[in-house]
């Protein structure tokens, strides 16, 4: 599941309704006092103390971790820029942190800031829910539904029970509202941010919740923020086929390099699913206590991993053959490499009180779990049984933003950027968000996997930074980027 889920995008008297809901929200709160301290190779670090319940201005408070990267052209500081962090759930303290410096230095004149949503990470307190959630593999033919159901009820209460205090304040709308007080704790007017696959839908969130506060705002690998929400089994299943159709090419282009992918001869897909129904039936003993033997589930679970983006496929297709030579530990390599997702729980904690998965019969979820299985042989999973845990989930976030995905005409425009295979956040989503969001402009990537902005693309890279500069410079409507790089080129 470890991808599974993962997700990108949300003046005048015109707009006073919708003014008076981000008015609403901000209301009565104070922005958090930063205490930067230096945490090594030039980062700074703190900690910001924010409310738990924002319809309770005096309330109980939790803590945000934060990480920046002071501004290296201080004579011309523009202000900050936020990095809206992915997952939900994954580290941005972590993801900054951890960012090429070639990166960093064509950011030299903001503060670059990045954070640990609420309740993940380095924030505390953190969600754990000392549970495990029942098989995100399970097959329909094979599990009892109402076991099933009732195993997902228990993982779902073992949450509640442990994290009673901060489960019912997990939405992306209260961290919109986290950001927007972050905002104005570092002193800026406007919000300067980019959001990455579930960063976007922090993003799209947020302009649609305070509308006039965004300064630049640019969203990559963007997710269809209103079906994810509104219709959540659609758009799992868009993202199921996505996956199905990333593979094919990996497949493709895996026997179009012959020798160069070395896996499969003339067809590599005959050999993965022959493969698969061989360690279905007879796992492969590993050696390892804590993974004694490989299944046919972790090579699922390896290639829905390795179609984020076609930097992995080559070492995909290595694991692959040494698996198929009965050699299992390089799939482990590659799987052990993959984990940076964040917790399981916290995802789960966010996408349950975001998604409106219908609270009806158990039958339902059974005839959609079929459905999948039938069309995605390979990522039925994605949007199979799994649901039930979020279906089920004990608590509901009274504050979750609920209204329209939109940003007004009068604001700064929004740009997004996706791939056309993007398998996570599938390109219709981007075009659709693009639509919903109305002021916004979409920078198209003819390129395989998720996460366009990291390939690096001058073409990509050059807008986005012109536009983020001086927050007003968007690439001509209906450009188009090529990435032509060959995955198995030595």
């Amino acid at each position: 599941m470890k991808s599974f889920l993962r997700r990108a995008t949300a003046g005048c008297l015109a707009l006073l309704g919708t003014l008076a809901v981000g008015a609403h929200t901000a209301a009565g709160h104070t922005a958090p006092e930063l205490l930067w301290a230096d945490c090594g190779d030039g980062f700074q670090c703190a900690d910001a103390r924010v409310p738990l319940d924002y319809d309770d201005p005096r309330g109980p408070t939790i803590t945000i971790a934060l990480i920046r990267k002071p501004a290296a052209d201080a004579a011309h500081r523009i202000g900050s820029l936020f990095q809206l962090p992915g997952g939900p759930a994954q580290s941005g303290v972590r993801v900054l942190r951890d960012s090429p410096p070639q990166l960093l230095a064509l950011l030299a004149r903001f503060d670059v800031i990045g954070f640990d949503q609420r309740g993940t990470g380095a924030s505390r307190p953190a969600v754990d829910c000392h549970a495990t959630p029942p098989s995100f593999f399970a097959r329909p033919d094979a599990v009892e539904p109402h076991a099933y159901a009732a195993a997902a009820r228990a993982y779902g209460l073992s949450c509640l029970r442990h994290n009673r205090t901060i489960l019912p304040h997990m939405s992306t709308a209260n961290v919109a509202r986290d950001v927007d007080l972050l905002r104005r704790a570092v002193g800026d007017e406007r919000l300067t941010a980019i959001g990455i696959s579930y960063g976007t839908d922090i993003g799209a969130t947020y302009a649609s919740m305070f509308p006039g506060r965004v300064r630049a705002m640019v969203l990559g690998s963007a997710d269809d923020v209103r079906t994810g929400r509104d219709h959540p089994v659609d758009a799992g299943e868009e993202q199921s086929a996505a996956f199905e159709g990333e593979l094919d090419r990996f497949f493709a282009r895996c026997a179009a390099a012959g020798p160069r992918c070395g896996f499969g001869g003339t067809d590599p897909e005959d050999a993965f699913d022959t493969l698969l129904a061989r360690l279905d039936g007879q796992p492969l003993p590993t050696g390892d206590p804590a993974h004694r033997r490989l299944s046919g589930d972790d090579v699922r679970e390896a290639a829905l991993a390795a179609m984020y983006t076609p930097r992995r496929w080559r070492d995909f297709a290595t694991a692959l053959t040494a698996a198929t030579d009965g050699r299992p530990s390089a799939m482990l390599d590659f799987l052990a490499e993959q984990n940076d997702f964040g917790s399981y729980d916290q995802r789960f904690a966010v996408l349950a009180v975001d998604q409106r998965f219908p609270r009806g019969p158990v039958a339902g979820y059974v005839r959609d779990s079929v459905h999948a299985y039938r069309m995605f042989p390979h990522f039925w999973w994605v949007n199979g049984l799994v649901n039930l845990n979020l279906a089920q989930w004990p608590v509901e976030d009274a504050d979750a933003f609920r209204g329209r995905i939109h940003h007004p005409g009068q604001a700064a425009p929004i740009l997004v950027i996706s791939n056309t295979h993007d398998p996570a956040t599938p390109y219709a989503g981007a075009r659709q968000l693009v639509t919903d969001l109305g002021n916004a402009r979409l920078l198209t990537h003819q390129a395989d996997g998720h996460a366009s902005l990291t390939s690096g693309n001058p073409c990509l890279v050059g807008p986005a930074l012109a536009y983020l500069t001086d927050g007003a410079t968007l690439p001509p409507a209906g450009t188009t980027c090529r990435d032509d790089t060959d995955p198995f080129a030595s």
